[in-house]
């Protein structure tokens, strides 16, 4: 089932794709290509693989729609770094823009090229506020998490502006929230490079892992991590959690907050409980202040030291926004005023916050797998195994860490149907994550014929999957 609208959008992200994907002009030569894999070579102390090199001279080409596929760990990052050094080495605007604060932000941290000029939202170019022209890239990072209505706009505006467009993501990881999966499909219409080869990590029996989980084969996987000792069951999800905060807390100490991810793949308010734990446990121990600023939404306040995310975008006076998904950490705390002081992650710039506007921060310890997407940590804490549990989010947990091997699951037997011990607990969390969720375009079916409509197109072969009507639910 779809709706006119998004079938329309669909045509016309497909259509948009196929034209700008003809060559014009735009390759940026090879002296520029060279000295931006010098520059690059030298930033991360190597030379960048052969495929990678390759993936630069499809990027870097004639045409004005160019596709960057590969899995996690591949070296997505360095591929678009040295794109966007490329563009700039030719006289070129480059503008990186991601669906979220925290995965633009991310994008500048694994891209330095970027790095200041990462975006969410297309209004802020059509608004003025950020040029777009025909000498600007365009670098859409998680192009696979980008629902239809942000690339419709987006290959709109690159069209008309006549800039060029550079989308990166790899389909099977999380899709988008609302319609879309126009990203796999855009791919046969434009020059597209792949990346196969696992960087991250150099263990082969965690590539294998990695590699199982990404094709919908979760069992080895998980019996991998079984053999490792990396499940650790617990009879409750509300244990499970705890244990996961304890654990999150312990790694914290040997690595740094922003090098330790606490992750789940549930609602809101388990976030928010995890949150209020990993709060919970650090003022225990000295790391926070006894002071106080209370939200009116969630159970927990605010303290000096917290790790906290907007959850809408913020417009401070006279000073540019703040998108929706930036992290900071609460370096100054005003009781008396109910005022709190954010310094931004990136880019140590500071948010004063009081009234109605404190309501946009949230704690950021745990994270819903969604927020982290792209990142990449030393290690990981996962707590998944729920009704939610899919094929897409346990490979996204799988793969956050920098060497892999450092990820630790906390699963509820309670989740998987039973209590106790378990012989088979494990080979139903494998059922649960080879469930998948992708999102589907309506332009991958064709239309059946409306018996209400003489004049409406006959089609031939029409698979019996899918129903369409001529009207807005069709």
């Amino acid at each position: 089932m779809t709706t006119l609208k998004v079938r329309a959008q669909e045509q016309a992200i497909e259509r948009r794709a196929a034209t700008l994907a003809k060559p014009a002009g735009r390759d940026v030569g090879d002296t520029a290509r060279r000295n931006a894999k010098r520059e690059v070579a030298e930033r991360i102390g190597a030379p960048l693989t052969r495929e990678q090199q390759d993936a630069l001279r499809t990027l870097t080409g004639p045409e004005r729609a160019v596709v960057l596929v590969g899995p996690a760990g591949a070296g997505k990052g360095i591929v678009i770094d040295a794109a966007a050094r490329a563009e700039q080495l030719a006289g070129r605007e480059t503008l990186g823009v991601a669906v979220s604060g925290s995965t633009a932000e991310l994008l500048g941290a694994g891209s330095p090229a970027l790095t200041g000029q990462t975006t969410t939202l297309v209004a802020r170019a059509e608004s003025g506020a950020v040029h777009v022209g025909s000498d600007t890239v365009v670098i859409l990072d998680q192009a696979g998490m980008s629902d239809h209505t942000r690339l419709d706009r987006l290959t709109d505006l690159v069209e008309r502006t006549g800039a060029k467009l550079v989308a990166v993501g790899d389909g099977k990881q999380l899709p988008s929230i609302g319609p879309g999966g126009m990203f796999d499909r855009i791919t046969a219409h434009t020059p597209t490079a792949e990346l196969h080869d696992i960087n991250r990590t150099n263990d082969p029996e965690e590539r294998r892992a990695w590699q199982a989980l990404r094709a919908g084969e979760p069992e080895q996987a998980m019996a991998h991590y079984h053999d490792r000792g990396q499940l650790q069951y617990q009879d409750t999800r509300d244990e499970a959690g705890e244990h996961a905060v304890e654990r999150w807390h312990t790694l914290t100490q040997e690595h740094g907050l922003r090098e330790v991810a606490l992750i789940a793949d549930a609602s809101n308010q388990e976030i928010d409980r995890l949150n209020a734990r990993a709060q919970h446990v650090r003022t225990q121990h000295g790391e926070l202040t006894e002071h106080e600023i209370p939200l009116q939404a969630v159970h927990y306040g605010l303290r000096k030291g917290d790790r906290v995310a907007f959850t809408a975008q913020h417009r401070p006076p006279q000073a540019p926004r703040v998108e929706n998904g930036t992290r900071g950490e609460i370096t100054h705390i005003d009781p008396e005023q109910a005022q709190v002081t954010v310094t931004l992650d990136g880019s140590d710039r500071q948010i004063t916050l009081d009234g109605d506007d404190l309501e946009t921060l949230r704690l950021a310890y745990a994270q819903h797998i969604y927020r982290q997407q792209g990142a990449t940590v030393d290690r990981a804490v996962v707590v998944t195994g729920g009704w939610q549990t899919s094929k897409e989010s346990a490979y996204v947990e799988a793969s956050r860490t920098r060497h892999g091997t450092d990820t630790d699951w906390y699963i509820a037997r309670e989740d998987l149907g039973t209590q106790g011990e378990d012989t088979d607990r494990t080979t139903r969390l494998a059922e649960r994550m080879r469930q998948t969720r992708p999102q589907t375009p309506s332009l991958t079916y064709k239309e059946l014929p409306d018996p209400t409509r003489p004049d409406w197109p006959q089609p031939t072969n029409a698979p019996n999957t899918t129903t369409n009507a001529h009207d807005d639910e069709r």
